[in-house]
């Protein structure tokens, strides 16, 4: 599970490699693993909601017409981060 630093209106903050920490909003593009399987996430980050240990976000995967619901419980430990151009 990821660990929430901060929650702020539509933006989280959330640990990386190296202790560093990164501001993570909506509307950008995210990439994460799932704990357990390690199958790889990535896509637009659309909506955060909740605080603390129950927030979800919510994705539009790349190249799809859905919405995925994911909690931070199910978030490989900082696996959550920007995709930088």
């Amino acid at each position: 599970m990821i660990e929430i630093k901060k929650d702020a209106y539509k933006s989280i903050v959330v640990e990386v490699e190296d202790e560093n920490e990164e501001i993570i909003s909506e509307g950008q593009k995210i990439e994460f693993a799932i704990e357990g399987t390690g199958e790889k996430k990535s896509g637009y980050l659309k909506k955060i909601t909740g605080k603390g240990d129950k927030t979800k976000i919510q994705i539009v995967p790349f190249g799809c017409q859905h919405e995925e619901i994911h909690s931070i419980s199910v978030i490989e430990e900082t696996s959550l981060q920007l995709i930088k151009e």
